[in-house]
């Protein structure tokens, strides 16, 4: 049995994993989890919380590698995050270095859409395919391409990342482009179409129930969805609209 510990790094949040996997024609399973908030957290204090997550681990269980999931740009070839815009404080963190110098385990980063883009195409609904694309929808929007039978990252570990496609001159904001894919698709975009939909007159009154019901503070995608889903019209709008915008992309 081989152990593995598994670390993806958000705009939102951080999630910390322990899997095992009996053999390479096994599938792999979870055997413990955690998550915190990383809004506006320094990496530093992010890090420590990893490496206390190692540092348990490492009492009850043999770790044999560390994976690091996190959105770009990064360098996965020298393990350096550069520069995420939903992470404005980590620049040019050498997040390998750190965790092999700490504990002297072998430790990996890649490209967080292109790590989902693996797991699907060897686990999950992707595998046998030849080609696949993954789409992630967080704080922000990435995408992983599997083409010809292998994972496809392209010069910069940036390709296939259509949340930087402009589709309108105008519209929600989403790394620093107005009107992106995921200005419109992402989370964190989902929110911003909603507030400027509001403000158009046929939305108005809609908008303004929603924020009654819920609350403003408590406007999010997943708030939205969640009203979406209990058929609030204004928020079927929305959703609506977000999706015509990916079908375009």
């Amino acid at each position: 049995m081989a152990y593995y510990i598994g670390f993806d790094i958000g705009g939102t949040k951080c999630a910390a994993v322990l899997g095992k996997i009996a053999n390479t024609s096994s599938l792999p399973e979870i055997v413990k989890k955690e998550s915190f908030a990383t809004e506006n957290l320094p990496p530093d204090t992010v890090l420590d919380r990893f490496l206390h997550f190692i540092e348990k681990t490492a009492e009850e269980y043999s770790v044999q590698a560390v994976g690091i999931g996190c959105g770009g740009p990064l360098n996965s070839e020298t393990g350096e995050i550069l520069c995420p815009a939903g992470l404005p404080l980590w620049k040019n963190v050498k997040i390998t270095e750190y965790f092999e110098r700490k504990f002297g385990i072998k430790t990996r980063l890649m490209n967080d859409a292109n790590a989902c883009a693996v797991a699907e195409w060897k686990f999950g609904a992707g595998k046998g395919a030849k080609n696949m694309a993954f789409l992630t929808f967080g704080t922000g929007l990435g995408a992983g391409l599997i083409l010809n039978g292998k994972l496809y990252s392209g010069a910069n570990d940036n390709a296939g990342e259509i949340g930087h496609v402009r589709l309108t001159k105008s519209g929600p904001l989403g790394y620093y482009k107005y009107g992106s894919c995921e200005g419109y698709c992402s989370g964190a975009g989902i929110k911003r179409l909603a507030e400027i939909m509001g403000n158009k007159e046929r939305y108005k009154n809609g908008y303004a129930a929603l924020l009654s019901k819920i609350g403003e503070e408590n406007l999010s995608a997943k708030t939205i969805a969640e009203q979406a889903k209990n058929g609030d019209k204004f928020c079927l709008a929305v959703y609506k609209k977000s999706g015509e915008m990916l079908g375009k992309t």
